[in-house]
């Protein structure tokens, strides 16, 4: 444990450092969550003001589906600049928008599935809360589990949709075969990356209640907040990094950021 945990702070480092030599890197991830902000208000007026269920449940759809394409749009641009930043080349944000404009159609049809997909996994789990005794807990971990198995064969669709240019269903088809053939029990880089970024977030709560105790509220929120800013777009921006350098290690057995050694340990190949 402890030494995936100090390997997973290599990875973290190493892609950190990437961040560091272009930081508009961490442009993706803000700009995603201003646009994000945005919608989500936009569509408080007409949930508030829906008369009947069958609409709201519509909004409630659309919104869905907003979100997700946001967020692939935009992950698609990182992954984009980050694969030219692998390949040494200046890489732009314009250009790295535009590419995920020329990616537009992938992106909405695998935005409509994964919506889809994430819709129909909230309502069983919703369902599955209702319930009671020993079947609503056999639901759950099934729920989640199917869940869990959904997020691990589409873990490489988006660097397909941006690097293969192909349709989402050949990108999810694409995406298990790459997990097939260099993938184990787990990929142990990305749960540990998870867990470096707990590790953060944790140190950032301790700071917090530590200035609220000695400094009061005002100075809590002025060095908190930012803080916790930073890291959540950091963590978007050192994932999206992180996802393209291992789908190219994946599919290439090279990566112009990681030793080949931590790549090979961030993978349990079968045996």
């Amino acid at each position: 444990m402890f030494e995936t945990l100090s390997r997973s702070f290599g990875l973290v480092k190493k892609s950190f450092e990437v961040l560091l030599n272009d930081k508009k890197l961490l442009l993706f991830p803000a700009i995603s969550s201003i646009v994000l902000i945005g919608v989500l208000i936009s569509f408080i007026g007409p949930a508030l003001l829906a008369d009947s269920d069958i609409v709201l449940y519509g909004l409630f759809a659309l919104f869905y589906f907003a979100s997700y394409a946001i967020i692939i749009f935009f992950n698609s641009s990182l992954i984009y600049a980050a694969g030219k930043k692998m390949d040494g080349k200046p890489v732009t944000l314009g250009e790295s928008i535009s590419f995920s404009l020329s990616r537009l159609g992938s992106i909405l049809s695998w935005a409509a599935i994964a919506a889809t997909v994430g819709m129909i996994l909230s309502i069983l789990r919703g369902q599955a809360e209702d319930g009671k005794g020993i079947g609503m807990v056999i639901a759950k971990i099934v729920i989640s589990l199917i869940g869990l198995a959904w997020s691990l064969a589409t873990y490489f669709v988006v660097p397909v949709l941006v690097f293969e240019n192909v349709g989402p269903f050949e990108a999810i088809k694409r995406s298990v075969a790459i997990i097939r053939k260099t993938w184990g029990e787990s990929i142990v880089g990305g749960i540990s990356m998870s867990v470096v970024f707990l590790l953060f977030y944790l140190f950032g709560g301790v700071l917090a209640a530590g200035l609220f105790i000695f400094g009061g509220l005002i100075p809590a929120l002025i060095i908190a907040l930012p803080y916790f800013m930073l890291v959540f777009l950091a963590q978007g921006a050192i994932e999206g990094i992180f996802v393209a350098a291992l789908y190219r290690y994946a599919t290439t057995g090279q990566s112009a950021i990681f030793a080949k050694e931590d790549l090979d340990a961030a993978f349990r190949k079968k045996t």
